[in-house]
């Protein structure tokens, strides 16, 4: 099934409001999309269906290993980037990084988060003013990155740049970065991967007790015991820090303005700091910071009832599943009290559910416990917020959100 010109949710005047689009898209159902040449999915149960079918759908690049060389087959498939690579390698790398990023594994590393959360909040509380975005949310991600990497204070500002870079550079393939602007985000995304690559180097020579260390040495039993080569350290890597700044920093973003949006919600959460948890679950759902993902089709199937050709490319948008009335309740209204909050699928689903979700899920928490608790009677900067989103279409995160606050 075609659709027609406008059911496009690539258009650029889309992305500040994208809901009203989704609704139409569901309406439609599965659809092929012939200007971005993909299949679009959008229902909650379509996208479930795509989610857990590995079987049937790739998240490797599309490469044809029936047209390439075993060898370069083989290498194709080793990406160690984990939304980039199919079990049985997806499955692999996951073990290296999992015991790291588990509940488990994380709560021996909580205090270090509220000390990152608290040093941020130290650094503008005096000033009655914050940038959210650049002087709190991607900070506290990066920071905490940098802490279980072992990653050294002194280049914690230029990883900053780098991340920023890179997450710019994922609306170029939507025709949303200038030329002149691509060729320096490719330039400092190349940077980026030489220093993470150095600094794997580093630790092979000179090991510690960290995340790196193990990624670095911990051997694979999968593939007869052997480290990751230099293609897969830089997936992981890459991967790795992407996916826990991006989805944790826009959720903090996004979820202080349904704050802002929604006083009597705000106070509720003041008055009992036990709702925060469900509240980080119900921001996810409805304000997805990964709006959606791609796909491609290993074999002829059927999605929806959909014919689907063998090599088609998929769009999962994740943020429309998550507002469809044939699953959700009211799935317009934002309720820090809906039961089934957690089910939303913020993280994905399958064997790609997102491998740092207790990490994002803890730093969420944490830091609007310490935002409500430190500062009192928040409210926007009078005249400094367009409310803008940043020009990508797969993360949905305000572009800056200016603050003011009384110190309590």
């Amino acid at each position: 099934m075609t659709a027609t010109a406008d059911l496009n949710p690539y258009n650029a005047d889309v992305i500040e409001c994208p809901y009203p689009m989704y609704e139409r898209m569901r309406e439609q159902g599965v659809y092929y999309l012939e200007s971005a040449d993909t299949w679009i999915v959008t229902r909650w149960e379509d996208v479930q269906f795509v989610l857990k079918r590995s079987d049937l759908f790739s998240n490797l690049p599309q490469v044809d290993p029936h047209s390439i060389p075993a060898e370069q087959a083989r290498l194709a498939r080793e990406t160690g980037a984990l939304p980039g690579s199919d079990p049985p390698e997806h499955t692999h790398y996951r073990r290296l990084a999992g015991p790291w990023l588990s509940k488990r594994g994380i709560e021996s590393f909580e205090p270090n988060v509220y000390r990152v959360i608290d040093g941020l909040i130290d650094r503008f509380i005096d000033d009655g003013e914050v940038e959210l975005a650049s002087q709190f949310s991607t900070p506290l991600t990066v920071l905490v990155f940098v802490e279980l990497m072992g990653i050294l204070d002194e280049d914690i500002p230029q990883v900053t740049s780098w991340v920023n870079d890179t997450i710019e550079a994922m609306g170029a393939g939507f025709g949303l970065v200038e030329r002149e602007r691509l060729a320096e985000l490719m330039a400092s995304g190349a940077e980026f991967r030489r220093y993470l690559l150095d600094l794997a180097e580093e630790r092979r020579e000179n090991p510690r007790d960290d995340m790196l260390t193990d990624l670095v040495t911990g051997p694979m039993k999968g593939f007869g015991g052997r480290t990751l080569h230099e293609q897969e350290l830089q997936g992981m890597l890459v991967t790795l820090l992407m996916g826990g700044t991006e989805t944790t920093l826009n959720m903090v973003d996004s979820g202080m303005w349904l704050l802002l949006e929604h006083p009597e919600t705000l106070a509720q959460l003041r008055h009992d700091h036990s709702l925060i948890p469900n509240f980080v679950e119900e921001a996810l759902r409805i304000e997805s910071p990964v709006q959606q993902l791609g796909r491609h089709a290993i074999v002829d199937t059927e999605i929806g009832g959909v014919a689907v050709p063998a090599g088609a490319r998929i769009s999962i948008f994740y943020a429309a599943a998550n507002r469809d009335p044939e699953h959700w309740d009211d799935p317009e209204a934002f309720d820090i009290r809906r039961e089934e909050a957690k089910r939303h699928l913020g993280f994905g689903a399958g064997v790609h559910y997102c491998i740092g979700a207790p990490l994002a899920r803890m730093e969420g928490r944490i830091a609007f416990e310490r935002l409500l608790t430190r500062l009192d009677n928040i409210r926007y900067s009078p005249g400094k917020n367009d409310f803008r989103h940043g020009p990508n279409h797969v993360l949905r995160g305000f572009r800056e959100l200016w603050l003011e606050f009384d110190k309590t």
